[in-house]
Formats: structure tokens, C-alpha cells, sequence
């Protein structure tokens, strides 16, 4: 049975040759991003995180699949 690889796997790959960066620059700036957001002191940004992610900080994953979420809202 082949592997298939997940819809963000596809979009890592897709951001990088569009940048001309590997994949793994990709996903290591976008989780200290992530991490920066995550560290935010503002209290709306606090609130509309624990809105969206009531278990805490998400996995870039989770993130792109909320966001994609919040887009086609």
C-alpha cells in the first residue's frame, strides 16, 4: 500500500520551491512563528488563540487545517 502524502506536507513543498528554500527552512520558520504568536502578551491575541485552540499551542498542522478553516468561513 503506497503512502500518501497529507494536504500539508504538499503545501510545505509547494512554499519552498516557490521560495527557492527546503522544506525543512519551511516548516522550522513557520513553527517559530507560530511559537512567536503563541508567546504573545496581547490579551486579545490570548483570547482568540484559546478560542480557536481551547488545548493549547497547535502543531503547524493543526494550524493551517483551523486556518483553512477560518478562510472558507
Amino acid at each position: 500500500m503506497k503512502s500518501r502524502k497529507s494536504d500539508s506536507d504538499n503545501i510545505f513543498e509547494q512554499v519552498a520551491a516557490k521560495h527557492g528554500v527546503s522544506v525543512e527552512e519551511v516548516v522550522r520558520d513557520m513553527q517559530e512563528a507560530l511559537d512567536d504568536a503563541w508567546d504573545n502578551s496581547d490579551p486579545a491575541a490570548r483570547a482568540r488563540q484559546r478560542q480557536l485552540f481551547p488545548k493549547g499551542k497547535p502543531s503547524i498542522e493543526e494550524f493551517i487545517r483551523m486556518m483553512a478553516k477560518q478562510v472558507d468561513k
